[in-house]
């Protein structure tokens, strides 16, 4: 039996930084997004319900969720994130 499509919602895995994108007036960030190496931008819709993701501004991270595109602009709630680790050898 298909699945209705329009019910669907496909977790997808997205990796880049985490960087602002708003700030109030005492300027604490009130918006992020995350910034694709390809120059993709996705806007972090649940952003105020993850008050720990602020911890990864500028730095690149792993990010799971749901992606949705309206109007031109794309954007994420983030189920699950985790920096990613650099393997660096010294």
């Amino acid at each position: 039996m298909p699945q209705d499509k329009r019910h669907q919602q496909d977790t997808v895995i997205v990796r880049g930084t985490l960087v602002p994108r708003q700030w109030d007036e005492q300027f604490r960030v009130t918006e992020v997004l995350i910034a694709c190496k390809n120059e993709r931008e996705i806007l972090v819709e649940n952003f105020k319900s993850l008050p720990t993701l602020l911890s990864l501004t500028r730095t690149e991270a792993i990010f799971t969720g749901v992606v949705r595109k309206e109007c031109g602009v794309e954007s994420m709630v983030v189920d699950s994130f985790a920096p990613v680790e650099n393997n660096i050898s010294g």
